[in-house]
């Protein structure tokens, strides 16, 4: 199927399916009296007239009557006889030399419009062309390879209305015409067959047809109101949901906000922790300088940048100066800057040593009294570390002593 198929719905058929399918809920009782037709009286063609069967309800034969075509008035009596004959169903019934059968098989796509599918291929079917036959295509099932496997019962059309012809003669007007070789070879849709032309076709009664609208009505608004209703509450469901996700979802959304402020501050935060414990305290930093150099070291210049120190000034032996601050654990790639000169006033060497600064481990503390005084170098640190030498600023300055 494509998006250029058309698409034959055929209401009434529909609904003539749908009402034999629930036929057996209804009392049988009330079937009869709801049914337009009690019985029915089959007419099966003769060598000279029609054999006329009358079989009530339950199937059983009531009269069986010999008609022959010169007396157009036997049925008429047989009516005055059985008067029940007047609600019963009229069927002719075709022998085997006045129509054909036949199995094909078509595609599952042809499902959707069997009959004319079949009416546009009956020549490959049968000797005749659409226009010569009366058919009816009736489907028996699906074969393993998902092809249809259905039914073709076709009569010649001058034959059958000449069959017509006669029966109206009698005075009979026929409401079906079915096969006798499809009751013999498919028993199980023998009643399903029917041959006669749509302009042959009967109106029920106005009550009837009342009847089956009001009810074909009634079950269209049951089937509506059974498919609908537990979608209309679902909808009011999903609708319901939908409400209090969005409320869920803005919540969320402030949660979600507050979080990442947390976090911003959490980050900023532990930067600055991380600040405070990666850069040296500048305090302690020139206390150990101060205890490395002899007294007769001086410093004329100290300049702090970026965990960098350089230091400026005259020793009388400069060169052992580069170990002597290898030992520390503040300092490290301890070098000089610039050449050794000597001072011709002092007589001291002059210097110029680069060294990278960084903060030793400090071990636990076992003792309240070491921590007391760690915590209050720490305190005292506090200022300094508050100074320039954290943001990467340069600080220069002299310091000279004994």
């Amino acid at each position: 199927m494509n998006l250029d198929t058309t698409i034959d719905i055929d209401l009434k058929g529909f609904f003539k399916w749908w009402g034999r399918e629930l036929a057996f809920l209804v009392p049988k009782a009330l079937q009869q009296r709801l049914r337009d037709r009690h019985g029915c009286v089959v007419f099966t063609p003769q060598s000279h007239g029609y054999t006329a069967i009358f079989f009530d309800d339950d199937g059983k034969v009531v009269v069986r009557r010999q008609l022959d075509l010169p007396t157009s008035n036997g049925f008429q009596q047989l009516k005055i006889q059985y008067p029940a004959i007047e609600k019963a169903e009229i069927v002719l019934r075709l022998t085997a030399d006045q129509a054909i059968h036949k199995l094909i098989y078509l595609p599952a796509a042809a499902y959707e419009n069997l009959q004319q599918v079949v009416g546009f291929e009956l020549d490959r079917y049968t000797p005749f062309s659409v226009e010569q036959v009366y058919f009816n295509a009736i489907m028996l099932g699906k074969t393993d390879h998902s092809q249809l496997e259905v039914l073709l019962i076709a009569a010649p059309k001058v034959s059958l209305d000449e069959q017509l012809l006669q029966v109206e003669a009698l005075g009979v007007r026929p409401h079906k015409i079915d096969y006798q070789q499809v009751f013999e070879d498919f028993p199980q849709i023998g009643h399903a067959v029917n041959l006669l032309p749509d302009r042959y076709q009967h109106q029920g009664s106005k009550l009837s047809q009342s009847m089956q609208w009001i009810s074909s009505s009634l079950l269209v608004l049951l089937t509506l109101w059974v498919l609908v209703w537990p979608i209309w509450l679902q909808g009011q469901a999903v609708d319901s949901l939908k409400t209090r996700i969005q409320q869920l979802e803005k919540q969320n959304r402030i949660v979600d906000q507050q979080q990442t402020e947390l976090d911003a501050l959490r980050t900023e935060t532990q930067k600055l922790i991380d600040i405070k414990y990666q850069s040296p305290a500048l305090l302690a930093v020139l206390n150990e300088l101060s205890n490395l150099l002899n007294d007769d070291t001086w410093l004329t210049h100290l300049q702090y940048s970026d965990k960098r120190m350089q230091i400026q000034g005259q020793s009388p032996a400069a060169s052992a100066l580069i170990s002597v601050l290898e030992q520390s654990e503040f300092f490290n790639n301890v070098s000089f800057v610039s050449p050794l000169t000597q001072d011709k006033i002092t007589g001291r060497e002059r210097f110029q040593i680069s060294m990278d600064v960084s903060m030793p481990v400090v071990a636990d503390i076992n003792n309240e009294s070491d921590a007391v005084v760690v915590e209050s170098s720490d305190q005292n640190n506090e200022d300094i570390e508050q100074m320039p030498e954290e943001s990467n600023s340069e600080m220069t300055g002299e310091v000279s002593g004994d």
